[in-house]
């Protein structure tokens, strides 16, 4: 037997103190993988959209590039022995897996590339959906016994009960979150990893129902064309695992009313996301209810004048430029003058770019 039942039960510990500081998942995942005489470790999703980033040892930081970089992540054969894990809760390696399949497969044929084959498999529950906890030893080192499994399952309690912590601790920063943008009358809804809504603030819920609601998870439009458009950026945000540079707003159309928009946003912590109740937030601003910018933040921001920025403000509103003339007592072509000066100065090329723009200015 290679593990050090002492060693592997002290290292185990540690996982509560990664509940609150999960740097340390690194220093722990190393210190298990010494103590039960693995070569590496890696936790990934069974269940829902694979992360951005996986925890693993250095150790496999090659065979787990190679594993997404080939497509193995959905083309796994061991897929279809996810129920049976999730029934008995760890599984060998051996236990679905012989010479034949070692020597056919072209699964192990890539994991052979870096001395891997043996595998000791832990299921647990981390809220939204299953981890699972893989041991990996070396084709030379031989697979886990049944009694080294065994000892792999008070382990396993306390990875079940750091993962409860870690999703409840976080979800309370993101219950404190919300309640911050319902002080700022900001609305905002935020998101799992599978893209899926964990929360939304009172705001967020007085702009639903209707031509905009929250059903099974999802926020559905009027229109399905704004839905698709909206769940197609959602799962760009969330299925990276890094914040894009390219974050354009989304409209959604309402009867009678004009769009809201919506900007998404990757939430960059510490905790890994497998870990995290939400990775992403949809900030949404409501246009009817008047533009909250400061005269003098766009005056110091583009270099526009009084009178420009003034009127910058009513074509944010939805003014039509006779429209503005007529509030203003001015010439129509005074106002197409201005908005040629305003949208030069902004680097907008329609008043609608306009719009889109303060409205992020008004959400950052």
């Amino acid at each position: 037997m290679k593990v050090d039942a002492a060693a592997l039960d002290a290292a185990s510990d540690e996982i509560f103190a990664a509940a609150l500081d999960p740097t340390r998942w690194s220093q722990i995942l190393q210190s298990i993988s010494d103590a039960s005489g693995s070569y590496g470790i890696n936790i990934v999703p069974i269940t829902g959209r694979f992360p951005g980033s996986i925890l693993a040892t250095e150790s496999l930081a090659g065979a787990m590039e190679a594993y997404f970089d080939e497509g193995w992540n959905t083309n796994d054969f061991r897929a279809a022995q996810l129920p049976r894990l999730q029934r008995q809760g760890m599984m060998l390696e051996q236990e679905y897996a012989g010479r034949e399949q070692f020597e056919t497969l072209d699964y192990y044929r890539s994991q052979a590339r870096f001395g891997l084959r043996w595998t000791a498999m832990l299921g647990f529950s981390s809220g939204d959906g299953q981890l699972c906890f893989v041991l990996q030893r070396r084709i030379e080192d031989g697979p886990f016994e049944p009694e080294e499994q065994r000892l792999f399952a008070g382990m396993r309690d306390k990875l079940m009960l750091s993962a409860s912590v870690m999703r409840h601790v976080h979800a309370g920063h993101i219950g404190g979150m919300a309640e911050a943008f319902d002080m700022a009358n900001v609305a905002c809804v935020f998101f799992d990893r599978t893209g899926r809504v964990t929360t939304a603030n009172g705001k967020a819920r007085r702009l639903m129902g209707g031509d905009i609601d929250i059903a099974r998870g999802e926020i559905r439009a009027r229109r399905p064309e704004d839905t698709i458009r909206l769940n197609k950026r959602l799962q760009a945000i969330v299925g990276t695992g890094a914040v894009l540079t390219d974050n354009p707003v989304i409209l959604l159309a309402r009867t009678g009313k004009r769009p809201l928009t919506v900007r998404f946003q990757r939430l960059t912590h510490s905790l890994p996301d497998i870990f995290s109740q939400s990775v992403a937030m949809a900030l949404i601003d409501d246009p009817d209810e008047g533009l909250t910018l400061q005269p003098k933040v766009l005056t110091q921001m583009f270099g526009l004048t009084a009178t420009e920025t003034e009127i910058a403000l009513l074509l944010a509103q939805g003014l039509s430029a006779s429209e503005i003339a007529e509030r203003r007592t001015i010439s129509y072509e005074t106002v197409r003058s201005h908005m040629r000066a305003i949208l030069g100065k902004t680097d907008t090329n329609r008043q609608t770019e306009l719009a889109a723009l303060l409205a992020r200015m008004r959400l950052i």
